[in-house]
């Protein structure tokens, strides 16, 4: 089958079909079918990191008690690079906000629930296995619930510029629950930086100051400072693509 054949074919298929070839197909298509396939998407406003998001919501309510690794088995990394592909150009044009990753969400929602039911309202509802089953109920519907709020926001892309969670001081042991609250009461911090200020970004493994940096060059004094950013709490496909997205606005890393 020629290329013209298979965009006449992509052209007749509904959304649905268009979206199974995009997740789960991927790897058995051609390259030069890959931008005949981009482009039918564009065509109808489909957006993948949407799909991505609705099946995760939807494995959310139906799989809450389930390990969070088991949610998104399609989307493979082919599927988030090609996904990506068209997702940034939009998102450097329009900007876009970025929220904490679900489990910390789901570890929260379990933490205000045991901290109600527990020691609010033990004498209500008794013990045993009926206190449990009510924390359980309470920590699924405060997860939904956080959802529905928009819980965490994180980080931002914006046109010319970037804001970005600082690194806690204290981010180790117990002192994460601590970590938990500050990003509820949104109080972690945060910097801004100009795209055309980053000369650098990259990854420390290290125990001691282990996480990501960013080289920022004044644009005055032509010094160069380093600031670590806290990535770790976005979910791996937010945080490749804020990455991705520094290594494309700012022209000059080094």
């Amino acid at each position: 089958m020629n290329l013209e054949d298979i965009k006449r074919n992509y052209e007749n298929f509904d959304d649905e079909k268009l979206i199974e070839i995009a997740t789960k197909d991927i790897k058995s298509l051609r390259k030069e079918v890959l931008p005949i396939l981009e482009a039918e998407l564009q065509k109808r406003n489909i957006s993948l990191a949407d799909e991505q998001e609705k099946n995760t919501k939807k494995n959310n309510t139906q799989q809450e008690n389930k390990k969070q690794g088991n949610k998104n088995d399609i989307f493979t990394k082919e599927n988030i690079a090609f996904m990506n592909s068209f997702e940034i150009p939009h998102i450097l044009k329009n900007g876009k906000t970025y929220y904490v990753n679900s489990n910390i969400t789901y570890i929260f929602s379990i933490l205000l629930a045991v901290f109600i039911v527990l020691f609010l309202f033990k004498s209500q509802f008794g013990g045993g296995i009926k206190l449990i089953l009510y924390t359980i109920i309470a920590s699924v519907l405060f997860k939904m619930l956080l959802n529905k709020l928009n819980f965490g926001k994180i980080a931002e892309v914006q046109p010319s510029k970037i804001i970005l969670p600082k690194y806690p001081t204290v981010n180790f042991g117990m002192f994460r629950i601590f970590i938990l609250l500050r990003i509820a009461l949104n109080n972690l911090g945060s910097y801004e930086f100009n795209f055309r200020d980053i000369s650098n970004v990259y990854q420390k493994n290290k125990i001691t100051n282990k996480g990501y940096y960013l080289d920022i060059v004044n644009s005055t004094s032509r010094e160069t400072t380093s600031h670590r950013v806290f990535l770790e709490v976005l979910s791996e496909n937010d945080r490749n693509q804020i990455l991705e997205i520094i290594k494309q606005k700012s022209g000059n890393l080094t």
